[in-house]
């Protein structure tokens, strides 16, 4: 049987084609997809670039098949469709929110403990087709293998939509709990990750939340999550700002998830002594883009670093997702960040076209595919 998908050739060479439907197996779990969103991160990367797997280590004994062509996408929500006589923990008609992704276990990042930075893994887009197609296939949710942080039910008034905003809404979360309550923080992009950011800073009380991006559109979105001030780094300088508002301390916590490599140095300048820069972002071109990237926050250290100043890479170190997940579901059902106010929505035979839009930071916040 076959299924329409927008398969990745190379940079820029997305196409819509009909490919095999997968099966699920005894282990497996098939759902119907109902909206996939881009991630600027991962999907975005490689359409503007190559990022093959490399540098694999001796003992990781798994032949990885090319890492292209091949479908991506991760951050979807869809309907249970079928399931394996051994996949027991969802049933056909479910709406479930997931991620498609299962870490080698032998990387330094996974015999560290921090599993969300492995290199190696089996993930949608990565590895295994992803969710830019009318399916999508967990391959393995057995009773023995599930962990609730890859798979969690949806609520059946929560649109597809919407669904689709909770991994990032689950990191944008997690950053911001690195911020202390007293803390001035600076928040570089405010696509759906920094106003996932910006929102949950507020939420928690932070003291002074300072945001910045290129696009009026997005510095209007952080205005509405109750930014304590919007700066436009085209037309302000961030540092003179910062120092201003902080009576020339500088930032206690800067969280990067621009994408633009100004934006690391600007975040160098603007933090205190002994301050702390997160980095949620990567790099694809500018003095800090780093050709052997492999996954979210990788840059290239060329970089002159403040007294005491301590730079730090997510995802692994973001902490438990099941809560957040929850967190993530209850701020979309208040309506505060919805898809609807904030995303903009192309079919699935439109994906270039979504990509392109992706791109420029003046049209869209997110972007959401819909098979």
């Amino acid at each position: 049987m076959k299924m329409k998908a927008a398969v990745y050739y190379g940079p820029g060479d997305i196409r819509i084609e009909e490919i095999e439907r997968p099966k699920p197996g005894e282990e497996g779990m098939l759902v119907k997809v109902g909206a996939c969103g881009i991630c600027g991160l991962i999907d975005m990367p490689h359409y503007k670039m190559d990022f093959p797997l490399k540098d694999v280590p001796a003992h990781y004994d798994k032949d990885l098949p090319p890492n292209k062509p091949i479908v991506l996408g991760h951050e979807f929500s869809g309907k249970v469709v079928e399931v394996g006589s051994k996949a027991m923990v969802a049933k056909p008609g479910d709406k479930v929110y997931g991620i498609l992704y299962e870490p080698c276990g032998v990387c330094p990042a996974c015999e560290s403990g921090n599993p969300d930075e492995c290199k190696y893994v089996d993930g949608g887009g990565r590895t295994i087709n992803g969710a830019m197609a009318e399916y999508a296939l967990f391959p393995k949710v057995t009773l023995e293998s599930y962990k609730e942080d890859k798979l969690v039910k949806i609520p059946d008034s929560m649109s597809y939509r919407d669904g689709a905003l909770i991994e990032v809404l689950v990191l944008s979360f997690g950053l911001s709990n690195k911020a202390k309550e007293s803390d001035t923080v600076l928040v570089f992009g405010q696509d759906l990750m920094g106003l996932g950011i910006t929102a949950h800073l507020k939420k928690r009380g932070v003291s002074k939340v300072i945001t910045c991006d290129i696009s009026e559109k997005r510095l209007q979105a952080s205005k509405e999550m109750g930014a304590d001030l919007v700066v436009n780094t085209r037309k302000e300088n961030i540092l003179d700002v910062t120092l201003e508002e902080t009576k020339g301390r500088g930032a206690d916590v800067v969280l990067e998830t621009s994408c633009r490599s100004e934006s690391l140095q600007q975040a160098v300048t603007a933090v205190r002594p002994f301050g702390k820069i997160w980095l949620a972002t990567s790099y694809t071109e500018g003095p800090f883009y780093d050709p052997t990237w492999q996954g979210a926050g990788m840059v290239s250290m060329n970089l002159t670093m403040k007294m005491g100043v301590s730079l730090h890479c997510a995802w692994g170190t973001l902490g438990p997702w099941l809560p957040r997940m929850h967190e993530a579901i209850e701020m979309i059902q208040s309506g505060l960040i919805t898809a609807d106010k904030y995303a903009t929505f192309f079919p699935l035979d439109k994906t270039k076209e979504a990509f392109e839009t992706a791109k420029d930071p003046h049209k869209s916040i997110k972007v959401i595919i819909e098979p």
